[in-house]
């Protein structure tokens, strides 16, 4: 696999702008992770049953289904 300039620019920001600042944060405060941090955002709780979700959580639910769609099969371009 050969990158261009951009391939460069999002490899680089995906090391960068992600996997160190998520690196960091497990090593001092798991609960710093993106992870976390969106799931207190987004008001997820551990078991909380689906009728219980707000408007915030089913937005939440249909952008991790467009992310899996666009990266693993390349629809939704």
């Amino acid at each position: 696999m050969r990158m261009n300039g951009w391939g460069w620019y999002w490899a680089a920001w995906i090391v960068i702008g992600f996997a160190v600042p998520e690196t960091i944060a497990l090593i001092r405060n798991p609960k710093d992770t993106l992870s976390d941090t969106v799931w207190r955002w987004f008001g997820v709780q551990e078991g909380m049953p689906i009728w219980h979700w707000s408007v915030l959580h089913i937005a939440l639910l249909l952008f991790m289904v467009w992310l899996f769609g666009h990266f693993v099969f390349g629809i939704w371009r």
